[in-house]
This record gives C-alpha cells, sequence and structure tokens, in this order.
C-alpha cells in the first residue's frame, strides 16, 4: 500500500533531495513510514517561504495521499504547520479538511491562505465540525459569523461565544445571548462579552453566577436612581403581610402568589421560586414593595438549605437592602418578562364617603382650612 502511494503520480524527485532515503524505505513492504514522511516533507517545505512549480506539484502530489492516510496525532501536528504557510497547496488543505477530525479543526483555525469567499462557503456547507473551527478562528469576518450563527448548532454557537480574539457583530451577539436562556454553558461566555448591553446581560440573570447578579442588581438600581424612574409597576398593597403569611406554605403556594403579583405564567414564577440561590424571589419581591425584614422571614422559613449558609443568608440579605424595588423590576422585566396586573379596586359606597366627609369636618375647629373639604369658589372683583 505504501508504494501504491508513492508510485500514484510522476513527480519530479530533485525538488527535495533530502526525503530520497525516506522514500525509499516507505517502498519497502511491510515498512509505514507515512507519518514520519509526512512531517519531514511539511519541515522542509515550510522552512521556505517561496518556492518553484516543482516543489509546490512533488509536495502535492506526495503529501496530498499521506495526510488522509496517517494518524490523527501526525496529522494534527503536519495540520497546524502547513496552515501557517502561505503558499501550502490548496489541495493539501482540502485533503487535512476531508478529515473532519481534530486535524481538521487545526487547519480550519489558523489556515492563512483561506480566501473569504471560501470561508463563507465552508461555514455553510461545511459539517458541524467545519463549523466550529471556523467560528474559532483568531480573525472572524462579520459575512461568516452571521452565516455559522445562522446554522443554529450547539457547538458553533459556543465556538462563537467564546472567542476572544476579536469582537462579533452586535447581532450575532444578541442572537447568542436569545439562546443562552436556560443554557448555562453558552450564557457565562456570552455574559463575558465586553460591552454586552444591560438588558442582555440582565435577560440572562438566572444563568448568572451570584457575584454576576449582584453586580446586575446593583447596576439596575443605579440605572433607576440616576433616570429618576418611578416606583416599580409591581408594588402591591399589603405585601408585607402577604409576604410573611407565605412562609412556611411550600413552594406551589408561593408560585402562585408570585405569579399573580407579577403577571407570570406558573412555570417562571416556579422556576424564581425554585432557583437554588434565593436571589431571583428575592428580586421578585422587592419589585412587588416588600422590605427585607420580611422577604428575610419567608427565606429563612422557607428550608434549610438556605439557613445552613450564614454567608448566602447575608448575601441575600444585602441584595435585598440594597436593591430598589425599581432596579428589581428592571432586570425582572429582563428575564422573565413579568407583566403587571392592576390590584382589584372596591370603591367605597355613596353612604360610607358621606358618613367619612362628615367625620373629617366635625374634627376641624371652624374657620380653619378643612383638608379634602369641597373648595370655595373665589369672587371675582373688578
Amino acid at each position: 500500500m505504501n508504494a501504491s502511494i508513492l508510485h500514484d503520480r510522476p513527480m519530479p524527485m530533485d525538488a527535495f533531495p533530502e526525503i530520497a532515503p525516506l522514500i525509499a524505505a516507505a517502498k519497502a513492504d511491510g515498512i509505514d513510514a507515512r507519518a514520519v514522511l509526512a512531517r519531514v516533507l511539511t519541515d522542509l517545505f515550510i522552512r521556505r517561504e517561496l518556492h518553484t512549480g516543482d516543489e509546490l506539484a512533488q509536495f502535492s502530489s506526495l503529501v496530498e495521499p499521506l495526510v488522509r492516510a496517517i494518524d490523527l496525532a501526525a496529522a494534527v501536528i503536519v495540520g497546524r504547520k502547513l496552515a501557517a504557510h502561505a503558499e501550502t497547496p490548496r489541495r493539501v488543505i482540502e485533503a487535512l479538511l476531508t478529515r473532519d477530525d481534530e486535524a481538521s479543526d487545526a487547519t480550519l483555525r489558523g489556515a492563512v491562505m483561506l480566501d473569504l469567499r471560501t470561508l463563507d462557503i465552508l461555514a455553510e456547507r461545511g459539517s458541524g465540525f467545519v463549523a466550529a473551527a471556523i467560528a474559532a478562528r483568531d480573525v472572524l469576518a462579520a459575512s461568516t459569523a452571521r452565516i455559522l450563527v445562522a446554522r443554529d448548532e450547539v457547538q458553533t454557537d459556543l465556538a462563537l461565544a467564546r472567542r476572544r480574539e476579536a469582537s462579533l457583530p452586535g447581532d450575532v451577539v444578541s442572537l447568542l445571548a436569545g439562546r443562552a436562556r436556560g443554557n448555562p454553558d453558552l450564557a457565562q461566555p456570552i455574559l463575558a462579552v465586553a460591552g454586552l448591553p444591560f438588558a442582555e446581560r440582565s435577560a440572562l440573570f438566572l444563568e448568572a453566577e451570584p457575584q454576576q447578579r449582584a453586580a446586575m442588581a446593583a447596576e439596575a438600581t443605579r440605572r433607576a436612581y440616576l433616570a429618576r424612574t418611578r416606583p416599580s409597576p409591581f408594588i402591591r398593597n399589603g405585601i408585607d403581610d402577604a409576604v410573611v403569611a407565605l412562609a412556611g406554605k411550600g413552594d406551589a403556594r408561593l408560585a402562585e402568589a408570585l405569579s399573580s403579583w407579577l403577571g407570570l405564567p406558573t412555570s417562571e414564577a416556579a422556576a424564581m421560586v425554585t432557583d437554588s440561590t434565593g436571589e431571583a424571589l428575592v428580586l421578585g419581591l422587592r419589585a412587588c414593595g416588600a422590605r427585607p425584614p420580611p422577604i428575610m422571614e419567608l427565606m429563612l422559613k422557607r428550608g434549610l438549605h438556605l439557613s445552613r449558609s450564614v454567608e448566602r443568608i447575608f448575601a441575600l440579605d444585602r441584595l435585598a437592602r440594597d436593591t430598589s424595588g425599581a432596579g428589581a423590576a428592571m432586570i425582572l422585566q429582563s428575564f422573565a418578562q413579568a407583566k403587571p396586573r392592576p390590584q382589584r379596586h372596591m370603591p367605597a359606597q355613596a353612604p360610607a364617603r358621606e358618613a367619612e366627609r362628615a367625620e373629617r369636618a366635625q374634627s376641624w375647629p371652624r374657620g380653619e382650612l378643612q383638608i379634602g373639604g369641597p373648595a370655595r369658589r373665589r369672587e371675582r372683583t373688578r
């Protein structure tokens, strides 16, 4: 088999005179010197910046069949070296890519001879392995990034999100951030992207680490203060008493109440309640207007998994005290897409209103201003 590889095509033998002993050894029956031959040929080839036509022809004829047949470890080494050489024949690169393994990945990551059109075609039509390798390249054009993200493949998305050398287009980052919800593996590299907009960052609150959540809450409170944001639209009357009354009633009752207060589907409210850190629930209750003491009373009575960690309790207390209701609502509407529901209002009956007005009028001495009473019309004088 080795002899057939070397006799398939005629080639000039004087381009690389150093390989004559290796060729003779490879022709011998029972000796498999393909990996050694491929590595030696590669080292000889990349030592020269410019090559003659004969050198390129001989190298391509020898190495193309070799890289298809050698073992993975040797192919990875050869692929990395040839990818960084500008004059590597295209046929050799294509032979490495057809392996569809780690050697293809190493080749695509550093191939300097591939033009933008070729990369776009490979990004669109190549295998998932090829697409993920292109996504990890040091230099990636915006058009290629958009083609890759349109594939909607887990490994390709992860490779794009983990890029550090060059920034991605904003629309690509936004699309990845949307897919990262419910996917912590994808969310973490997305949260590490420099300049990620606050709305997209806070939308990943449930996937964030505790320190990242605390930073989001602090920034939301600061933004709400600087923008003079109105109080949270989720504020409920008597929320403190309602929170204390729910202590020890179970997750189902708490999720039902949270769903009603925040206008959330029951499934999303249950996800906030069962969040192991307790931070999502604290934010939800702060958005409803609950004060820190009732919130912490509820958290302490919910279960031993929280009360066992003193540090965790203190962290939740700080979160409740440092996050304003408006800031909590800002984050809540990002990751839970909550919608405020109006509270039921029962208007007082007419006799009750008249009795209240009469009582208020009798409580004020004559001649003094009666707050809430009928205003006297001022007569205009000329």
